[in-house]
């Protein structure tokens, strides 16, 4: 438990200098950062709200309640990938940033068909790992995590969100 005491000190710190900074924001009033974003009475969930190919790139936007800096792991691959038509594959990580995330990849060499793009929030993702007050949040394997799409594989509970864009 010490271990996490200073890495939440420092996370606070930041996110509470990130949510008084103000300067250059259209209208004065109440912070524009959604509070179901940082509350678990709801649970936890995201969703894709638009994924769309145009010029060429992929843009995928969503939102969500989990909190400020959890990544989320993605993967998008062409639709003719698992039956070996085509090997269009790429994978990588996305931070949940006040309740919304979005991330741009090129399709450009990618055939006509669809990119399956699949989004997974876990507890100990490959690549980097969950900032420390998300582990303290929702524990080391996610017990604490709870919400509408939260699957439990082998004691470790994720979230998983689906896809996909047509490529013309």
């Amino acid at each position: 438990m010490g271990r996490y005491i200073l890495p939440l000190i420092c996370f606070l710190a930041i996110s509470c200098g990130e949510l008084l900074d103000t300067a250059g924001d259209a209208e004065p009033g109440p912070t524009t950062v959604p509070t179901e974003a940082q509350t678990l009475e709801s649970g936890a969930d995201f969703v894709i709200n638009s994924a769309a190919i145009e010029n060429s790139v992929l843009s995928v936007v969503g939102s969500g309640t989990l909190p400020h800096g959890a990544l989320i792991s993605y993967e998008v691959k062409h639709d003719g990938f698992d039956n070996g038509d085509y090997d269009g594959y790429e994978t990588g990580q996305i931070a949940f940033s006040r309740g919304a995330f979005t991330f741009e990849m090129s399709v450009n060499d990618w055939p006509t068909g669809h990119a399956l793009i699949r989004l997974i929030f876990e507890m100990r993702p490959s690549g980097a790992p969950q900032p420390a007050a998300v582990l303290e949040t929702y524990g080391e394997n996610g017990e604490k995590l709870v919400g509408p799409k939260v699957e439990d594989f082998g004691g470790r509970k994720t979230i998983t969100v689906s896809g996909e864009a047509g490529i013309s």
